[in-house]
């Protein structure tokens, strides 16, 4: 098991399955065979049950036991064409007696004429191709043909040369075995020509024969060619049969172990319960044959090396074995993705029922049904919730699972299928980077910043990714270094704050909201109100201003709530205490009135947002951005940003009319004017005529005139009720 190679064993200390003492018995069956005539012995076995193992051990024992018996092996499946087999076995059976029958130059002449009658002269030709792959076979082929050739013309029938060569055989008193492995390798045809070959002229005194073969395949395939007879064809021929014992499971199991102990040694984290449970409900009832831990190990030591951190390694070894073993159930899996994940989601009693006969019919449709409960459970352990759907427990998620990167959670559940790590999702190994705790401030910007320039699904960037799996992370990342990673990602989040990263129609999510997400992750139930200040008063004291501005009001909101209906947010849900949210709302405003000062703060993408901000950060701060918004107007380019500034975009998706009429299958996009309030911060009518003014201005270019043009198409469309 070292290489997971396929090599049968040899010697009986190799054995792992029980074969020896079948293998002995075997042995004793041949050796106790007197005076054979033609006798045929067959061992029965499925396709990589172990039946070249067994013949091995059975030569090994008559080497032993019974040195006087020759034991001459045909190789039949290198064999090319039906033909080529004929001529094939008369070479290596003639082989295997020419010693015997050297002093008997009349049998031996025999042996090889029958082998050329048998053949025929008008197939000859096309033997030579057929006979062996390859050019040393095929010369030893034309070397064999072209001796048996010189006695095609001799004129003996096939009777007369078979009783001089049985005469010989007979008198000589030498037994012999002719061992025929692997016939499931050959076409039910090829392999009826052994059979034929066996039963007619392989019928010779002192000559035994070992098969081996698949007795359900071959039975079905004589079936078809002589129906009448059916496997009383084989019966006409085998004179002992004997069924190869199936390994002992418990074997079979300890092979498999073994093999995955290789295959994931040193994976770290690896949840050895869970191990177990899938290991014993999935994977040991598939594997009935030695084969079948090879093929599976073969598999798994391949396709885990390149994802072997980014997986659960429980269900990927589970999904690897539905792959090798059941794939229409694997292929059902794949496709039926969103049913899957989202199967936690209804939690109706009454329709369960149904469901469970739907998901039945939707994932188990190819399988037995006798296997459908078995499989069932195995859905409901790499899908915890399917367990929704079988097994009436309502199960609706959770972000553990995205934490152990499991199957079942949306972000990881194409890795399992892609062999590379989805692009919903981050590499483990990139993951780890950041939360190495030696990681320094400098460098975790550094890792964020580069992660801007990168596209993943949706078209948003590996930042908002990397956001996600940190969030997903929050609660096992240590305080210290949650400390360490909010006042990295707080020092740049203006760079964040991208519009590829924004949700678009009905979905909820931008990096605004997510670095939200990520502090509450890290820092909520794990720290008291005074320690949670003191981290985020650090992490916000060097930050931007779009993010000190939004940081800030939602940290005075816990305690100062805009919304009169709305209580004060509890002391565990609360941000900061209320001395250092007033010290940020200060702070915010010295950085609103620095930016108006320098005059940049309408060349930002949310100035909006920051007008707002700016009118609530005081009682009497309307007045401050009034003034503000007035001086702008008296220039053509300000007025220009201005118009930019209120133009907003708004998506929508026609769902489809009546009677099945097609819908969007995208999102709209249309200018929106966002002018909502805004007489609170500029003179709405002066703001209107300076828009019109400026489209006849030298001073502006057509570019800037075009916003001017959306903007005020937009706002009268919103005037007239039209968006």
């Amino acid at each position: 098991m070292n290489n997971f190679d396929d090599i049968p064993i040899s010697a009986p200390d190799q054995d792992r399955f029980g074969f020896n003492p079948f293998a002995l018995a075997i042995s004793d069956c041949i050796r106790n065979i007197v005076k054979p005539h033609g006798s045929v012995v067959a061992i029965y076995g499925p396709w990589g049950s172990g039946k070249s193992s067994v013949i091995n051990l059975v030569r090994h024992h008559l080497n032993i036991d019974a040195a006087e018996i020759d034991i001459i092996s045909f190789p039949a499946w290198m064999y090319r064409t039906e033909d080529a087999i004929a001529v094939g076995f008369f070479k290596e059976l003639y082989a295997g007696l020419s010693p015997v029958l050297s002093e008997r130059t009349k049998a031996a002449g025999a042996l090889r004429k029958l082998g050329a009658n048998l053949a025929g002269a008008s197939s000859l030709a096309g033997m030579a191709v057929g006979l062996f792959a390859g050019t040393l076979g095929e010369k030893a082929a034309t070397a064999t043909l072209d001796a048996l050739g010189g006695f095609i013309e001799q004129g003996e029938t096939t009777e007369d040369l078979q009783s001089t060569l049985a005469a010989a055989l007979l008198e000589e008193g030498k037994r012999f075995l002719v061992v025929i492995d692997d016939l499931d390798r050959l076409s039910p045809e090829e392999a009826l020509v052994i059979f034929r070959l066996i039963k007619s002229v392989g019928r010779l005194p002192n000559v035994m024969y070992l098969l081996a073969y698949d007795r359900e395949a071959t039975e079905q395939a004589v079936a078809r060619r002589f129906p009448s007879e059916g496997a009383h064809y084989l019966e006409k021929i085998i004179q002992a049969g004997f069924e190869l014992p199936q390994p002992d499971r418990s074997h079979l199991n300890a092979m498999m172990g073994e093999a995955l102990n290789g295959i994931i040694a040193n994976t770290p984290n690896i949840d050895p319960v869970e191990l177990g449970n899938q290991f014993h409900a999935v994977v040991a009832p598939e594997l009935k044959t030695p084969r079948d831990v090879l093929r599976l190990a073969n598999t798994l030591s391949i396709t885990v090396t390149p994802i072997r951190k980014d997986v659960f390694l429980p269900d990927f070894i589970s999904l690897e074995t539905l792959r090798v073993f059941r794939p229409s159930l694997y292929r059902a899996i794949r496709l039926n993705k969103l049913a899957i994940l989202n199967a936690g989601q209804s939690g109706r009693y009454d329709q369960r029922e149904k469901r469970s006969l739907e998901y039945t019919a939707m994932l188990l449709t190819s399988e037995p049904e006798a296997e459908h409960q078995r499989l069932r459970e195995v859905l409901m352990r790499v899908f915890p919730q399917l367990q929704n759907v079988f097994a009436n427990i309502i199960y609706p998620g959770s972000r553990e699972w995205a934490r152990q990167r499991r199957a079942c959670s949306a972000e990881h559940f194409d890795t399992y299928f892609r062999f590379s790590v989805s692009p919903e999702t981050i590499p483990q190994i990139e993951l780890d980077y950041l939360l190495d705790e030696a990681r320094t401030i400098a460098e975790v910007q550094e890792r964020l910043r580069h992660a801007l320039l990168i596209s993943q699904a949706n078209g948003r960037t590996k930042a908002s990714y990397l956001l996600d799996e940190l969030t997903t992370h929050g609660p096992n990342i240590s305080i210290q270094h949650g400390d360490v990673l909010l006042t990295a990602i707080f020092g740049i989040a203006d760079e964040l704050f991208v519009e590829s990263d924004e949700e678009r129609g009905f979905a909820i999510g931008n990096n605004r909201l997510r670095l939200h997400w990520l502090l509450r992750s890290i820092l909520k139930d794990r720290t008291s109100l005074d320690v949670r200040s003191a981290i985020l008063a650090r992490a916000i004291e060097n930050a931007p201003l779009q993010w000190h501005l939004d940081f800030s009001s939602s940290a005075w909101q816990d305690h100062h709530p805009s919304n009169p209906q709305r209580e004060p947010a509890l002391e565990v849900d609360t941000l900061t205490t209320e001395v250092v949210a007033q010290k940020l709302q200060e702070k915010s405003l010295e950085l609103l009135r620095e930016e108006a000062e320098k005059g940049d703060l309408l060349d930002r993408s949310n100035a909006s947002h920051l007008l707002f901000h700016w009118d609530q950060l005081k009682p009497e701060g309307s007045d401050e951005v009034v003034r503000f918004t007035h001086a702008a107007l008296e220039l053509d380019e300000q007025v220009c940003k201005l118009a930019g500034v209120f133009l907003g975009k708004s998506y929508s998706q026609a769902m489809g009319g009546i009677g099945g009429a097609p819908g969007d299958l995208v999102y709209r996009q249309q200018d929106r004017a966002q002018v909502d309030g805004i007489n609170r911060i500029i003179d709405i009518e002066k703001f209107r005529q300076r828009s019109s003014q400026v489209l006849n201005s030298d001073a502006v270019d057509d570019r800037q005139k075009n916003i001017v043009k959306r903007f005020l198409a937009a706002w009268a469309r919103r005037d007239a009720s039209d968006d």
